[in-house]
């Protein structure tokens, strides 16, 4: 499974949550983590080929499995509206996913179309989710251009970067093009 590192939403703030965890801080965050699941799920469309209710229910098994090791492992006190809170994802997750795979022609062209001496299939598909989902909120205005990119540059440093900074390099700089171009356009 490719959940590494996650971020769950509770009322006041973010649970940083490992695979193996014990609770014991609050990290206030934003949507950062539904922008990591959309990931997660858009990477396992891509590489299983399997239909978007597939993956989403493996998102939601994932945040679920979460939800009882919180309930374990916990070393602070959570009631059991907080781990509701906590564990339910957020509406943005389902529209701005639904939203990309809607219209995920038009994104893919917008990528194309800014790169400049690189295909798009030799795009590594973790990048390939992480760019839809910038060009996307991008497209549809979800966030100012430069929050969503350093967003993506976050979610690329969390994800595929190899510690060269060559990979946040080369999306920041695609999504600065295509951030440009639509600011020009609007």
């Amino acid at each position: 499974m490719c959940f590494a590192f996650f971020y769950v939403k509770i009322k006041n703030g973010y649970f940083a949550v490992k695979e193996k965890f014990k609770l014991k801080r609050v990290i206030i965050l934003n949507r950062h983590a539904m922008r990591q699941l959309i990931v997660q799920t858009l990477y396992h469309i891509e590489i299983a080929t399997v239909e978007k209710e597939v993956a989403i229910a493996s998102i939601e098994d994932f945040v679920s499995s979460l939800k009882d090791e919180a309930t374990q492992n916990s070393e602070i006190e959570l009631s059991e509206s907080i781990l509701e809170d906590a564990f339910t994802i957020e509406a943005f997750y389902f529209t701005t996913l639904e939203g990309i795979i809607d219209n995920l022609e038009k994104i893919d062209d917008m990528i194309v179309t800014h790169l400049e001496g690189w295909s798009f299939s030799r795009l590594n598909k973790v990048d390939k989710a992480i760019l839809r989902l910038a060009t996307y909120e991008m497209m549809e205005d979800l966030a100012p251009i430069k929050i969503v990119i350093n967003e993506a540059i976050e979610l690329t440093k969390n994800f595929t970067d190899t510690g060269d900074k060559k990979t946040p390099n080369f999306n920041n700089r695609l999504l600065d093009k295509i951030g440009k171009t639509l600011s020009q356009t609007e």
